[in-house]
This record gives structure tokens, C-alpha cells and sequence, in this order.
């Protein structure tokens, strides 16, 4: 059997088989005896009432992110050098040589072409807007135009038979449709229920509904098309509708990506929760699920942990709302820039 076909779950798993048990008292009681020295220090440093008087650096992140960070990091101001796109080494040496904020850095520092529009932006506190480049982008949009967002799940060990350990699992998707230009958008949902594999309904459900024309529009087209590519090998059944809708992909994150539009308020990022607030005055701030990690986790809780049925439908409902709110933002998100280009 090869190691590609072990890694797949088939059949009932046997949790025995995932452990070896090893004797390490010989290897634990000479690594206690290096401890032992430290203990007063750590106590000491347990005992403090204030944190250590030490200066940021790239410690604070390796090799692992300090609990502290937000703290120590506070004096720095909004939009400081940190928030420079793939600053790197540079934004430790502009704090070295005293240049906290974006605005302060000098002309003959060595800048991307992105950092430049960021420092720009910084100055003149105005959105950097390349008029010529949207509109490019907004007319590669062909109508119907579907705005379409996943939801998925990933276990250490597979739930069902066929999936790989941490495989993506789609189990909710949210799709806002626009017949024509200008008219209001129709929106589909779906949301997997109760303990069976999700994949196969959420198929037929997104077949169904995304049609076989227009343009498809995600944010980090990446992981959409990733998990599309997955279904279409579990399942060649529908590969043929799959690999159309991979096709007519258009990624909504590439113009904030090319800083096309860059706001002061982003800070450096292009995600879809930096984007919102400042295009079109929207957030995720009044939902309970606010991230997709989140929205996986609480998924999980309420379909395979012990839980009410109340909770359950609790929770079912705000998954709805946020994964809603991925595809309607899309959709605020292209009527904002078909503004700025006007």
C-alpha cells in the first residue's frame, strides 16, 4: 500500500494505531535537571507587577508571538513603518534610525513601488486611487455576475472516508447574483446539517444555483479555486461544471492587492475586513462570527459536540450572517469602485 493511499481515510479509524508508546523518563529526568537552575528566574519574572523594560525587536515574534506584543507595541502610532507591505528588515531599521511613522520616512529610503503610494497616502491622509487600472478591472466583470464565498472545516483526523488529515471541508457557501448592471443582487445560501459528509449536497446546491455563464467573483481566488480543484477529483462527477467555474474566476482581491485602491485606514492590508470600512463604511464589527477560522470551529461545536438544539440554531444563524456578509461586501465593494471611477 503506498503512503499516498495510507494518508486517506477509508473505513473506521482506529485511534491505537495513531500513537507509539515510548519510554522518555531517562530523557525527561536530564532535561528536569537543566530546569531546576532557572526556577528563581522564572518566579522572579512571574512575581512582577510590570512587564520587563525591553525593547521591541523581531524577538517579539520569534520564535514564537509574544502575549505582551499589543502591550509594548502601544506607543507606536497609526500607520507607523510597521505597517509598510513586506517591510521586513527595513521598518526595523527606520525604527533604529528614529522614523516611527510612514509619513517621516525620507525621500532617499529605498521604497517598493507599493510603499511609495503608502507613504504618499500617509502624507496627504487621501486614498491612493489608479482610476485607469479599476476600471480595467471592473470591465473584465461580465454579467450575471455571481459574488461567491466557502466556508470550510479541516480535522487532524478525517471525518469521512476519502479526505486526507487537515484537508479542506466545504460546508457552507453564500452566493449574491447580479442578472445586469444595476439591478439588485439575488442571493443563495447554503448550510450543511447534522454529522453526514457536507460535500456532496453542497455540490448539487452550488451547481444549481451559480449557473453556467458570467463572471464568478471571490476574494483570494486561491483558496476557492483549491477547494474546487479538491472536489473535483473526489468527485468527477461534476468536474466538467467545476472546471467552468474555475474558468470564469475573477479575484476581487487583485486591485487592493496592486494597491489600485489604497486607503490610510487598510494599514497595509488588502484582506476583505481592511477593505470594507473604508470603501464602502461596512464592517464585520455587530456580527458574533467574524472570522473564517471561527466560523469553522463553531460549526464543528454545534454539529458534532453536545449541544442544544437551541444553540445549534443559534449558532446556524449567525454563520449565515457572516458568510453573507463575505459575499454582500463583495458586492458593496465593486459599487464602491465603480463610484471612484466614474
Amino acid at each position: 500500500m503506498s503512503a499516498h493511499s495510507i494518508s486517506v481515510r477509508r473505513g473506521a479509524v482506529d485511534p491505537k494505531k495513531f500513537f507509539k508508546v515510548v519510554d522518555v523518563t531517562k530523557e525527561v529526568s536530564g532535561l528536569s535537571r537543566e530546569i531546576e537552575p532557572q526556577l528563581e528566574d522564572m518566579f522572579s519574572a512571574i512575581r512582577r507587577t510590570q512587564e520587563p523594560e525591553i525593547k521591541i525587536g523581531p524577538h517579539c515574534s520569534d520564535p514564537y508571538p509574544c502575549p505582551l506584543q499589543d502591550k509594548c507595541w502601544s506607543f507606536l502610532p497609526a500607520g507607523s513603518v510597521f505597517d509598510l507591505y513586506y517591510g521586513g528588515k527595513k521598518c526595523w531599521r527606520l525604527l533604529q534610525d528614529g522614523v516611527v511613522s510612514l509619513k517621516d520616512i525620507p525621500e532617499d529610503v529605498d521604497l517598493t513601488d507599493r510603499q511609495t503610494i503608502q507613504r504618499k497616502v500617509a502624507l496627504t491622509a487621501q486614498p491612493h486611487i489608479d482610476r485607469k487600472a479599476l476600471a480595467s478591472f471592473l470591465k473584465r466583470l461580465k454579467y450575471p455576475v455571481s459574488y461567491l464565498d466557502f466556508e470550510t472545516f479541516s480535522t487532524a483526523i478525517p471525518l469521512f472516508d476519502g479526505l486526507k488529515p487537515y484537508q479542506q471541508v466545504p460546508f457552507q457557501f453564500s452566493l449574491h447574483r447580479v442578472a445586469t448592471l444595476g439591478t439588485a443582487p439575488e442571493h443563495h445560501a447554503f448550510l450543511a446539517d447534522g454529522c453526514v459528509d457536507p460535500r456532496p449536497e453542497f455540490l448539487n446546491r452550488l451547481r444549481d444555483n451559480i449557473g453556467d455563464k458570467g463572471t464568478v467573483i471571490v476574494y483570494n481566488e486561491k483558496f476557492e479555486k483549491g477547494v474546487l480543484a479538491k472536489l473535483a477529483d473526489a468527485f468527477p462527477d461534476h468536474a466538467g461544471w467545476i472546471e467552468n467555474v474555475k474558468h470564469r474566476v475573477v479575484d476581487l482581491l487583485e486591485p487592493f492587492q496592486n494597491f489600485d485602491f489604497y486607503h490610510p485606514e487598510q494599514h497595509g492590508s488588502a484582506s476583505i475586513k481592511s477593505v470594507l470600512p473604508v470603501l464602502p463604511g461596512r464592517s464585520y464589527a455587530d456580527l458574533e462570527i467574524k472570522e473564517g477560522g471561527q466560523a469553522s470551529l463553531e460549526y464543528l461545536r454545534v454539529h458534532f459536540g453536545d449541544v442544544t438544539e437551541a444553540e445549534r440554531c443559534k449558532v446556524r444563524a449567525r454563520l449565515e450572517r457572516y458568510c453573507g456578509q463575505d459575499t454582500e461586501g463583495m458586492v458593496w465593494i465593486v459599487d464602491a469602485l465603480r463610484t471612484r471611477v466614474a
